[in-house]
């Protein structure tokens, strides 16, 4: 069940309206804003009307919403990342990362509070613990623990969880925040390929310090170049702009190839007007403040496979 339609269920539970009504009270809502908000965001206003909130219970992945405060949530630890340290205006801190599951799907948590690194440092959480988080909040579609919220270990037990990520085959025009989604489209439009340097070790950004490059976690390396490929995707619903990285854009031509201008030239021309199947996050570019697609996998129609798929379907 999406999400949109579990938490229907919830107002109408908690309201004790019936599921049309309310369905009938959020298109009404959507009109008034003249659709410039989701269905589950206007879901979650005619929830506040109703004076429902969701804070403080205990919910499932599947019902987390960005935006949420005050969210309480158990899952078992599917993946553990290692604690980085950054800098920032001059301020150093620590980040930490891992990935819990239940029975209804998996999300990112993200640590910012020393106290709570220092629980993964230390080995009080690890992976295949199961862990109950109070007062988080949900930013696209992780979960973010500040000083003010609480992790411990939990006594449940779950076997069966869900590790696989959830995908949204959606139109762009639906494609919300936080969703990880799968989209057929065609490249109308094709950015100059950038480069970017990183550590040889961990693939991250490093600084440029004198004639050499500095690594937060590996200190002075000889950086090597990453790139940036970005492109326009439609579906005849909307368009958007699709982020790709290294690992992608090895998928459709050698990223070095991208350096040589001929031959640059020569995959743009081939690669505008093709039709593709794309999978990706969804985020929103502080800079721009609009949606965009982070590929994770982009591969072309293949055109008699997919005449064979709809002949099937009908």
């Amino acid at each position: 069940m999406e999400k949109y339609e579990l938490l229907i269920e919830k107002i109408s539970t908690a309201s004790g309206l019936e599921v049309s009504e309310i369905e009938k009270r959020v298109e009404e809502k959507k009109a008034k804003l003249s659709g410039l908000i989701s269905k589950e965001g206007a879901a979650q206003i005619i929830a506040a009307e109703l004076g429902i909130s969701f804070e403080d219970q205990d919910l499932k992945i599947n019902e987390l919403m960005a935006g949420m405060r005050k969210v309480n949530v158990i899952g078992k630890i599917i993946n553990l990342f290692p604690v980085r340290e950054f800098e920032k205006n001059g301020v150093k801190g620590k980040v930490a990362n891992f990935v819990i599951a239940d029975e209804t799907g998996n999300t990112r948590v993200v640590l910012w509070d020393l106290k709570h690194i220092s629980m993964i440092e230390n080995e009080e959480i690890k992976q295949g613990d199961v862990v109950s988080i109070k007062n988080g909040s949900t930013r696209d579609s992780e979960i973010h623990l500040s000083g003010f919220s609480e992790i411990s270990k939990s006594n449940e037990v779950m076997e069966n969880v869900k590790t696989e990520r959830e995908v949204n085959e959606v139109s762009l025009v639906d494609a919300r925040q936080g969703q990880n989604v799968r989209i057929r489209g065609i490249v109308v439009q094709i950015f100059q390929p950038r480069f970017y340097s990183v550590c040889p070790e961990c693939n991250k950004k490093v600084i440029a310090e004198g004639e050499g490059f500095n690594c937060a976690e590996h200190g002075k390396v000889n950086a090597k170049e990453r790139g940036i490929l970005n492109f326009v995707l439609d579906d005849a619903t909307e368009t958007m702009r699709v982020v790709m990285f290294s690992d992608q854009i090895n998928l459709l031509i050698p990223e070095e190839d991208l350096k040589d201008a001929e031959k640059a030239m020569a995959f743009r021309d081939d690669f505008l007007g093709t039709e593709v199947y794309l999978s990706g996050l969804v985020k929103r570019n502080q800079l721009f403040n609009n949606l965009e697609i982070v590929a994770s996998n982009v591969e072309k129609v293949d055109v008699e496979k997919l005449i064979v798929e709809l002949e099937k379907a009908e």
